[in-house]
């Protein structure tokens, strides 16, 4: 009988600190071959041998026969049986506390005994003072585990180099961590089930972490690539529950319930998360594809009436509703309420079939315009509420909305919207309420000067110039103009 952390030997001691190292010891915790072992009364020095599976004493508590006096067995004194040595008296060893082997020795032994002998691994364990070592072995399973899968996963897909470093690193460190983290919540889970049905667990909480870390060795499947891990996970519920029934010694059917309960949720959990993820994909590129730009089409509109010029029948659209709405003592708070007229469409305001839409409200355009009536008065809501309230003008696509303040009354050739260059060789165009003028792309300034020299006869605040104009996407206040020389 031999201390786990020092090897010092501790026959003919009382229960307590080893002399050596002080770890406390009791001869419970020990098992060894049955009558090898003479258990002495710490009060008359009877013997008794120990007669039950572990070499222990059947009952535990009695009185002595010789002295008559109530004595337990972590109260005996142990000697080995006169016939037998030390080493013929022990039952077995744990390989990963053998401190008289190697350390890459003692890790192969353990690793191969874990998978091979869970149970009969747990019964040569000492429930007191094992569980640190549990979990150092748990720790160097998992870690040897990620460390060849990555390596696994570098050598099948090729990558190499120091680019590799980095993700390579983290990747281990995650594949680490996880079961890890996995290791004590299944550990707290299992314990718990064995209390919950009953089974009467022999010992504590750590007495479970040790029959979990210790047969983590199967987990070394795991390298297995593409289904190592899942195939790790199993195998080491597998070795687990042989573990936990012998150490905590229970029936076959509480510990298998206790161990595996926590695994099945989490391989349940798992499975619904890759449907939810499957599903959500689908429905993703569904709605993607249903929400691609519509086809390149102009509105309807009552007439060209600006022929031979560069205004599309979109922005013709557009100025007719915009028009009708000032007329009427009504203009939009924002050019995305035109939006549901016949005349008018999301893509009229586009530069390009393939640019990147205007996002008003947090939707796109196009999207906007497919919104019922309601949510779409809420998306622009939310875009109007963050304008200072003196706007001038804004911007949506390829038209600048310069109509915030013309009312019925305004005189007519103010400038309401400006369609704004967007292919080769085409130039400003302004749009009125009731014609239109074009302006030069490379020199926009004389006609911007002029139109708010107009502006400020009406009593409205200049526009900003044109390179502040396409430089930003607004919207532009008052302040924000230049006035007119």
């Amino acid at each position: 009988m031999r201390c786990p952390e020092c090897d010092y030997a501790l026959w003919s001691l009382k229960a307590g600190p080893c002399p050596e190292c002080g770890r406390p010891f009791k001869p419970s915790e020990f098992e060894f071959l049955a009558n090898a072992v003479r258990f002495c009364c710490p009060h008359c020095d009877q013997g008794y041998y120990g007669t039950s599976e572990r070499g222990q004493l059947v009952p535990e508590r009695f009185d002595c026969v010789s002295c008559g006096k109530a004595i337990s067995t972590d109260e005996m004194v142990l000697r080995p049986a006169e016939a037998l040595g030390d080493r013929d008296a022990h039952l077995g060893t744990n390989p990963w506390l053998d401190k008289r082997r190697g350390i890459l020795k003692r890790y192969v032994l353990a690793m191969f005994s874990g998978i091979g002998q869970p149970g009969r691994m747990m019964e040569v364990t000492p429930a007191f003072g094992s569980t640190g070592a549990a979990v150092g072995l748990a720790i160097l399973n998992i870690m040897v585990a990620s460390s060849l899968s990555v390596g696994m996963f570098v050598l099948l897909t090729g990558f190499s180099g120091g680019a590799m470093l980095g993700p390579a690193g983290m990747s281990i460190f995650v594949i680490v961590v996880t079961p890890l983290v996995y290791m004590f919540i299944w550990t707290a889970v299992t314990h718990g089930m064995l209390r919950l049905l009953r089974a009467k667990p022999s010992d504590t909480m750590g007495r479970t972490l040790q029959a979990i870390g210790f047969s983590s060795g199967a987990y070394v499947l795991a390298i297995v690539p593409c289904i190592g891990p899942p195939m790790g996970f199993v195998a080491w519920t597998i070795t687990a529950t042989i573990a936990v029934r012998a150490g905590q010694r229970v029936g076959l059917w509480k510990a298998t319930i206790a161990t595996m309960a926590f695994p099945a949720v989490v391989a349940v959990s798992v499975v619904a998360w890759y449907l939810w993820i499957t599903i959500s994909s689908i429905n993703s590129m569904a709605q993607y594809n249903q929400q691609q730009p519509p086809t390149w089409s102009q509105p309807v509109t009552q007439q060209n009436w600006a022929p031979g010029t560069d205004i599309r029948l979109g922005t013709q659209g557009v100025a007719d509703v915009l028009r009708q709405q000032i007329l009427q003592g009504n203009p939009p708070r924002h050019a995305a309420e035109l939006l549901g007229d016949a005349r008018t469409d999301s893509m009229a305001f586009m530069e390009h079939p393939s640019a990147q839409p205007p996002v008003v409200g947090g939707f796109r355009l196009w999207d906007l315009n497919r919104l019922d009536a309601v949510t779409r008065r809420n998306a622009i809501n939310v875009a109007v509420a963050a304008w200072p309230p003196d706007i001038t003008a804004h911007r949506v696509g390829r038209i600048l909305l310069t109509y915030h303040g013309i009312t019925p009354t305004s005189p007519t050739d103010l400038w309401i919207m400006v369609q704004l260059p967007a292919e080769p060789g085409e130039d400003f165009w302004a749009i009125t309420m009731n014609s239109y003028e074009r302006f030069d792309r490379g020199n926009p300034q004389p006609a911007l000067d002029g139109q708010n020299r107009k502006r400020a006869a009406a009593g409205l605040p200049p526009l900003p110039d044109m390179a502040t104009i396409l430089g930003n996407p607004g919207p532009w206040s008052a302040g924000d103009g230049t006035p007119p020389p």
